[in-house]
């Protein structure tokens, strides 16, 4: 009860009432050693170098030996080596502009770091849409974390381009889908708009 309290806490920061002047809201591309996904953030103004973070992310991992061949017979594809797992990274943390004042334009480069609950969804590698998601779903919570270092490019409509190259921590309780771990580097393309 309490990580879904965590959680309902964490979600709602996400759609909370601005705490400054300087907030926005967002959404991006991850792509990563172990898979991709996309990611939901809204971020709070602290001052001009430090801000805070609070995220969702939809990660989909990928086998490392997955393959997908092509059948230029039927014309369909088929993959092998596939997996059926999902991660709901809720996480916050804080990006630190160290270079305020010192670099002229609209060029921002930052240091991020964020830690929170992982929801590991696990569903079966055969079957049906439903026998996969519904009737045969594991999950499991544990926490994870991610550090890295980005740029925001201001643009002048008031919104931000960011990129950012990290390394994802996402540890597993126990052996899941032959790994215990889903660790790995990460670039992370986002488009935010001021609130």
């Amino acid at each position: 009860m309490k990580k879904i309290t965590y959680c309902l806490i964490l979600i709602s920061s996400l759609s909370s009432q601005s705490m400054s002047s300087l907030n926005y809201t967002g959404f991006g591309l991850d792509v990563g050693e172990s898979g991709s996904g996309i990611f939901f953030n809204r971020t709070w103004s602290k001052s001009e170098e430090l801000c805070f973070i609070s995220e969702i992310r939809i990660f989909d991992v990928k086998h490392p030996d997955e393959i997908i061949i092509q059948d230029y017979y039927t014309n369909r594809s088929y993959k092998f080596n596939d997996i059926n797992l999902l991660l709901l990274p809720l996480f916050s943390g804080v990006k630190y502009y160290p270079f305020v004042g010192k670099i002229a334009n609209n060029f921002a480069p930052f240091v991020s770091a964020k830690v929170g609950p992982l929801l590991t969804l696990d569903g079966a590698e055969s079957g049906t849409f439903k026998e996969k998601w519904n009737t045969n779903l594991d999950y499991y919570f544990t926490l994870g974390g991610y550090f890295g270092v980005g740029a925001d490019l201001l643009t002048s409509n008031s919104t931000i381009l960011s990129i950012r190259v990290g390394y994802d921590i996402l540890p597993m309780k126990g052996q899941i889908d032959g790994s215990d771990q889903y660790n790995g580097a990460l670039v992370r393309f986002g488009y935010n708009w001021k609130k």
